[in-house]
C-alpha cells in the first residue's frame, strides 16, 4: 500500500514538473520577437537615403501648396482686372456720350451769341444814325433783344461719378486721364465766364431802362396780361441823354465780352472733339 501511494504521488508530481519548464521557451520566444522588432526598426531608420527622400517629399508638398496659392491669387487678380477693364470701358462709353452732348450745346450757344453780336452791331449803327434826343421806337425793341442769357450747362454725370468715386484711377491710359482733366478745367473756365456774362447782361438791361423814357414808352405800347400792341415804325421815344454815353460804352464792352466767350467755347468744343476721338481710339469704341 505504501508503495502504491508513493507511485501515485510521483505520478501527480510529473505534470507539475513538466509544466514548469513549459513556460520558458514561450518567454524566450517573446523576448526574441521584441529584440527582432527593435533591430528591424533600427535597421529601417538607418537605411541609406531615407532622410533625403523625406526632405524631397516635404519640399514638393511645399512647392505644390505655393503653386496652388499663387495660381489662386493670379486668377483672382485677373478676374478683378477684367472687371475693372469692363467698368472702365463702360465709363468711357458714357463719358463720350456726355461730351457729345456738350459739343451740341456749344453749337447752339454759338448761334445764340452770333445773333447777340449782330444785335449789338445793329444797335451801334442805330445810335450812329439817330443822335438826337428823340429816336425811333424800334430802337428800344432792338435793345430789348439783348435781355436774357443762354448759359452752358455741362453734362457732367459720368465725370462727376468718376471723380467722386475715385474712378479716374481705373483709367489705364494716362493720356486719356490728362485730356479729361484738361477738358474739365476748360469747362470750369466756361462756367465762370458764363457767370460774368450773365451779370453783365443784367447790368446792361438796368441801364437800358434808364436810357429810354418810360412815360413815352407807355404811350407807344399798350400792354396788358393778354394783349400787346407793337409800336409802329414811325413812333418815336425820348432818350434820357445823361445815360447815353454810359450805355454806348457798355454796349461796346458787351460785344467784346460776347466775342471772347464765343472764342473760348469754340476752343473748348475743339478740345472736346479731340477727347472724343482719343477715347474712341484707345478703347476701340464705334
Amino acid at each position: 500500500m505504501e508503495e502504491n501511494n508513493k507511485i501515485e504521488e510521483e505520478r501527480n508530481k510529473e505534470p507539475e514538473e513538466k509544466n514548469v519548464p513549459s513556460n520558458e521557451p514561450e518567454t524566450t520566444n517573446t523576448k526574441q520577437e521584441i529584440n527582432d522588432m527593435e533591430i528591424h526598426h533600427k535597421h529601417h531608420h538607418d537605411l541609406p537615403g531615407k532622410k533625403e527622400r523625406s526632405w524631397k517629399h516635404y519640399t514638393i508638398e511645399f512647392f505644390m501648396i505655393f503653386l496652388a496659392v499663387s495660381a489662386g491669387y493670379f486668377v483672382e487678380n485677373q478676374r478683378e482686372h477684367f472687371v475693372e477693364r469692363k467698368r472702365e470701358k463702360q465709363f468711357m462709353t458714357s463719358l463720350v456720350k456726355d461730351i457729345q452732348l456738350d459739343t451740341s450745346q456749344f453749337s447752339r450757344l454759338r448761334m445764340f451769341r452770333l445773333k447777340r453780336v449782330e444785335t449789338i452791331d445793329s444797335l451801334i449803327i442805330f445810335f450812329q444814325k439817330h443822335s438826337g434826343r428823340t429816336v425811333p421806337a424800334y430802337g428800344y425793341a432792338l435793345a430789348n433783344k439783348l435781355f436774357g442769357h443762354a448759359g452752358f450747362f455741362q453734362n457732367s454725370g459720368t465725370l462727376d461719378q468718376l471723380k467722386n468715386s475715385g474712378g479716374l484711377r481705373l483709367i489705364e491710359h494716362r493720356n486719356v486721364v490728362d485730356s479729361i482733366e484738361f477738358y474739365d478745367q476748360q469747362i470750369k473756365r466756361v462756367a465762370l465766364r458764363d457767370i460774368y456774362e450773365t451779370n453783365f447782361s443784367m447790368e446792361h438791361s438796368k441801364l437800358l431802362q434808364k436810357l429810354f423814357d418810360g412815360r413815352t414808352l407807355l404811350k407807344i405800347y399798350t400792354d396788358s396780361t393778354y394783349y400787346k400792341i407793337p409800336a409802329s415804325r414811325s413812333a418815336t421815344v425820348k432818350l434820357n441823354e445823361q445815360y447815353l454815353d454810359e450805355y454806348l460804352n457798355n454796349l461796346i464792352i458787351f460785344r467784346t465780352f460776347v466775342r471772347q466767350d464765343m472764342s473760348l467755347q469754340a476752343t473748348v468744343k475743339e478740345k472736346a472733339t479731340q477727347l472724343i476721338t482719343l477715347i474712341k481710339k484707345e478703347y476701340q469704341l464705334e
